[in-house]
């Protein structure tokens, strides 16, 4: 694992610190632990690609913390590949890797929650 990839898995773990199945610390708090508003600007979606692809238990905790979600707000994650905002129909996109999909997902979830997204 590179340098660069390796700051990227705490980002990546965000699911899971902040799963009620596991740590349970807010996500606002799992955000600032990470330090995703510094790092944010250096990776996007492709950057995580390697790493979900090689550490599939990533996926299924993003998919879990998507299910798990109990807010009106954000991005959701389903098995099929597809990602959308919450209550803005227009916003749905189609992966054809599951893979490919948590990525994306990842970044544009944890910006929305980081006050990034527009």
């Amino acid at each position: 694992m590179t340098d660069h990839e390796t700051k990227l898995l705490p980002i990546l773990r965000v699911a899971h610190e902040a799963s009620l199945r596991e740590a349970g610390i807010s996500l606002r708090a799992a955000l600032i632990r990470t330090g995703y508003r510094g790092l944010r600007p250096r990776f996007g979606p492709a950057d995580l690609l390697p790493i979900i692809e090689s550490q599939r238990t990533l996926v299924n905790q993003w998919i879990a913390y998507s299910k798990d979600k109990r807010t009106s707000g954000g991005w959701y994650l389903l098995e099929s590949g597809e990602i959308g905002r919450v209550g803005a129909p227009e916003s749905r996109m189609r992966f054809d890797a599951l893979e490919e999909a948590v990525a994306h997902y990842i970044v544009r979830e944890l910006d929305f929650w980081s006050g990034l997204a527009d």
